[in-house]
């Protein structure tokens, strides 16, 4: 996994006020709309990539992880929040697969990008991790709380 700077976003209004951004690469509008205000990181992963956005509320924090294939497909997405739960991302280490992160105030996230989806029933994860639900999901992006916690 490599950092990238690639990408940056514009935002758009929407009449529901659910925060969106279109997406740009090197400057050039590729048609895709991803949740969220800002652009926080980005990283390659050998033909992916993963793009990690918030809608900058510092006070009820929503963080959107998205991994896109080389033609910017949304392979597989995912939330990370808790209601009325301030955050702030903070990229912590990044090595093989796995991009190491603080966001609430306790702990350190790991998240593990998978060469094959593991297939789930309904997209569900555990809370306080949020999928898009469909019938059968393809997950290829695992989020959980580090064991190995850093002070």
């Amino acid at each position: 996994m490599q950092k990238v700077h690639l990408f940056s976003v514009i935002g758009y209004y929407q009449m529901n006020d659910e925060p969106r951004v279109q997406l740009l690469l090197q400057g050039h509008t590729t048609g895709r709309k991803l949740k969220g205000r800002q652009l926080v990181d980005q990283y390659s992963t050998g033909e992916r990539y993963i793009l990690i956005t918030s809608d900058d509320n510092p006070f009820d924090e929503v963080l959107h992880i998205y991994l896109l294939d080389l033609e910017l497909n949304i392979l597989d997405e995912m939330n990370l929040s808790q209601p009325y739960t301030p955050g702030v991302y903070e990229a912590f280490r990044h090595y093989g697969e796995h991009l190491e992160f603080r966001f609430f105030s306790e702990g350190i996230w790991c998240l593990k990008v998978r060469s094959r989806p593991k297939h789930a029933p309904l997209n569900l994860d555990q809370y306080p991790v949020s999928r898009p639900i469909k019938l059968w999901g393809q997950q290829y992006l695992s989020l959980q709380k580090s064991k190995n916690q850093v002070a």
